[in-house]
């Protein structure tokens, strides 16, 4: 059978709208995945900004009372441990970690202070 030429030439078949179709349908779930792990991602980053920022806050308040020894404390889903040791050079280990219905984010700081 041979094509002929004419107004009946023009356009697309129908096996080239279904390929664009099939290559357009794959694209779009490309971008919706990478757009839901960009979310995902985004509040990971979050979190963890978060305990840094706890972390530091937390390390100053140490060593601005001059806590001594180990302790902990939980408040909204935030446990923080910390423990202090050493006598002219003191070592304070800090950590914070913070848990979500989805994991846990930690940060660990270390702070070496010499004792008044």
């Amino acid at each position: 059978m041979k094509r002929t030429e004419g107004p009946r030439a023009k356009g697309f078949t129908l096996i080239e709208v279904l390929v664009a179709l099939v290559v357009l349908t794959v694209g779009l779930l490309g971008l919706s995945a990478t757009a839901a792990m960009v979310a995902s991602e985004m509040r990971a980053s979050h979190l963890r900004t978060r305990v840094k920022a706890r972390a530091q806050a937390e390390l100053e308040w140490l060593l601005a009372s001059g806590a001594e020894g180990p302790g902990e404390i939980r408040e909204d889903g935030v446990r923080i441990v910390w423990e202090v040791g050493g006598a002219s050079l003191r070592e304070i280990s800090l950590v914070v970690e913070l848990s979500t219905g989805r994991g846990s984010f930690a940060d660990t700081l270390v702070a070496l202070v010499r004792a008044p």
